[in-house]
């Protein structure tokens, strides 16, 4: 995908699965399987969120000098010092986090409501349940490190809308701020605001139900509204997905597992390995068109065989797959390239 020179920043989910199976020559993506693949891989959906109102669950991470400036056990508990810091760090990174809603960006979904998605097409819920990460800027859905955009409004100038809200905030808590790290985001409404203008996702108002005397107001979340970003689908492309939760290795962790491994070949392993065998052998056999080459066959088996028992047998990578199969994978699977369409 990168030679394309103008390229589109996110897909729907129909459309990354007809993206995918023209750029890997294959049909077998579509909306379904990469809600499932977003569940088990490290691959990351969103939904496009504007003109609503929020608030975040999070966690900061403070200088030492004021920690223990601000020791709890110094002061003999809490007091105005610490409500004065909450107060704070949620009047910025709230006025942030609306200003992005006010602006139009890419909000990500959490698995809770991709589990939900995947038997139900359409879900109507309250914000009151973590079905939303961090935000994303859409300018940064080519890119993989996005820069935190709410640890930025503590190092950087704040805008004058962000300082209308800093009015009686704390200078030294800001510039005490090492790192904020977001839990989850709420879409909230305030009253008839809500009903003026392009509110997306649409909300749905039930006048029967009243909260704090406005109708209540849910989100309604369809599948259609699911979007991948171009970076994301770059990760497909390339093979280069991780399963979700699979730890990083180092020197150290390495060296334990090596200490602790039995002798010999392991049995589970094995079976991993015939159970991607097997698989694989079936897939080609459905595949009369030859057009499944070996990398896609290792990462739709790797997709497979991450819902099932198989999965802590797995390596790190889709693509190192591709030394289990090789052995079952037929002559024009292994050749490089598409094959040649008769003209």
């Amino acid at each position: 995908m990168s030679d394309i020179k103008n390229p589109t920043p996110f897909y729907t989910l129909k459309d990354a699965a007809k993206e995918l199976n023209r750029i890997l020559d294959v049909d077998y993506y579509d909306t379904k399987k990469l809600l499932n693949m977003a569940l088990a891989y490290e691959l990351q959906l969103y939904i496009f969120v504007k003109g609503w109102k929020g608030q975040v669950s999070y966690a900061e991470e403070m200088t030492e000098e004021w920690n223990e400036y601000a020791d709890v056990d110094k002061h003999g508990g809490y007091t105005k010092l610490h409500f004065d810091m909450d107060a704070t760090l949620e009047a910025i990174i709230n006025a942030r986090l609306n200003l992005f809603f006010n602006e139009g960006c890419l909000l990500e979904v959490q698995q809770e409501l991709m589990k939900i998605l995947i038997i139900n097409k359409k879900f109507i819920g309250d914000s009151s349940f973590a079905y939303f990460g961090n935000i994303l800027d859409i300018q940064d859905s080519f890119i993989g490190n996005p820069k935190n955009y709410f640890l930025e409004v503590f190092k950087q100038r704040p805008s004058s809308y962000l300082l209308r809200e800093l009015e009686e905030c704390m200078p030294d808590v800001i510039a005490s701020v090492v790192d904020i790290k977001i839990a989850w985001t709420e879409l909230l409404h305030e009253g008839p605001s809500l009903y003026h203008g392009a509110i997306i996702p649409s909300p749905v108002v039930d006048n029967t139900i009243e909260k704090e005397g406005q109708p209540a107001i849910y989100q309604a979340i369809n599948r259609t509204d699911l979007l991948i970003t171009h970076y994301q689908l770059s990760k497909i492309i390339d093979g280069s997905l991780t399963l979700r939760g699979r730890q990083v290795e180092t020197i150290e962790t390495l060296i334990g597992k090596q200490d602790l491994k039995p002798r010999g070949k392991s049995k589970a392993r094995e079976n991993a390995k015939f159970a991607a065998k097997t698989l694989a052998h079936y897939l080609w056999s459905k595949d009369t068109d030859n057009k499944i080459k070996i990398k896609e066959m290792a990462i739709n088996v790797y997709a497979e065989l991450s819902q099932t028992e198989h999965h802590v047998e797995l390596p790190d990578q889709a693509v190192s797959l591709k030394e289990w199969i090789k052995e079952v994978a037929p002559a024009y699977a292994k050749e490089a390239g598409r094959p040649k369409r008769n003209i």
